[in-house]
């Protein structure tokens, strides 16, 4: 197997360490900053939204989820103050809101599903590619130049209005600036519902602590981490270049959200086929489950390219 660096003490840093690790590469992640795990716990909130990609990175590298939390005195819960499906949503919404506030947010998270299929193969569970972003996007919420203001301002109650301008403020954007397609999010939240860590007394305890638990998948693995890179036969880049989404200018050609979007760092560096990048700034996402899904896609390409095997999952195998 070869010697790979992974630049970058990020969650895309850790997830492609010690994936590629448990396959048999030799791999050091590079991170400078003593203080890399305090920056990736500042980053994480309660409730936690889609654990599976969590779940996937500990099984794959070498302890299933229910193990490497339990070596912590963790498990993973429900979040008991979020709604557990579509019903329950919808009773909480006509008690809360009225009946025909809970039907426009039902109706929002049910074209929000179509946008989560459409996004998934975008750059979360495949690489992202100029045909695949032509093959799905199309009208409505994956407009190129709609944005997150543009779907607040439709919806019939503030509260609602203020659930979609939330998802755009915790990505720290401005809903104008933000696309539309972040409704998807709203979609993962209610198929996949809001965890919280327990600890062994049944007490809540911090999504921080899910740092503790990556900091011991790297000890298992053997990764170690140093302040200065290597020799290597390949290279992952996990360091944040830092996009962000701005909304787009009307008279702009090559300026629509989608245009950003095609613009953000591929997982293969052009011209250099032993580097390979994954980041906040990925067209999965800047969020830490999306950066873990990067991570795992900087992986795969990285493995294939030095050994000529494929790792990826089957579709029926990711269970996302």
């Amino acid at each position: 197997m070869a010697r790979v660096s992974v630049l970058g003490g990020t969650f895309a840093g850790v997830a492609a360490a010690v994936r590629l690790a448990r396959v048999g590469h030799t791999v050091t992640l590079v991170e400078p900053d003593a203080a890399w795990p305090d920056l990736l716990r500042a980053q994480l909130r309660d409730p936690i939204d889609f654990p599976a990609p969590w779940r996937d990175l500990f099984t794959k590298s070498g302890r299933p989820a229910a193990g490497a939390l339990g070596l912590h005195g963790l498990t993973l819960a429900p979040d008991p103050g979020t709604p557990a499906d579509r019903g329950a949503w919808w009773r909480h919404d006509v008690a809360a809101l009225g009946e025909p506030a809970a039907s426009a947010w039902r109706d929002l998270v049910d074209a929000a599903d179509d946008v989560w299929q459409a996004l998934r193969p975008l750059g979360l569970e495949a690489e992202l590619t100029p045909g695949a972003v032509a093959q799905g996007v199309r009208a409505g919420l994956l407009d190129g130049r709609r944005s997150l203001a543009h779907v607040a301002a439709r919806l019939p109650h503030p509260v609602l209005a203020a659930r979609v301008r939330a998802l755009a403020a915790d990505l720290g954007l401005a809903p104008a600036d933000a696309p539309a397609w972040l409704v998807s999010r709203l979609s993962v939240r209610r198929t996949f519902g809001r965890w919280r860590l327990v600890d062994a007394a049944g007490a809540a305890a911090s999504a921080a602590r899910l740092v503790d638990v990556l900091l011991d998948r790297l000890d298992a693995r053997g990764v170690p981490v140093a302040d200065t890179e290597p020799d290597a036969d390949a290279q992952v880049d996990t360091r944040d270049p830092g996009l962000v989404w701005h909304s787009p200018r009307r008279l702009r050609r090559g300026d629509t959200f989608v245009d950003q979007l095609l613009a953000r760092p591929g997982i293969r560096v052009a011209g250099e086929p032993r580097r390979f990048a994954a980041s906040a700034s990925s067209a999965g996402g800047a969020e830490p489950w999306a950066q873990l899904l990067s991570g795992a896609l900087a992986t795969y390409a990285a493995h294939e390219a030095l050994t000529g095997e494929d790792i990826r999952p089957t579709n029926r195998n990711r269970g996302h």
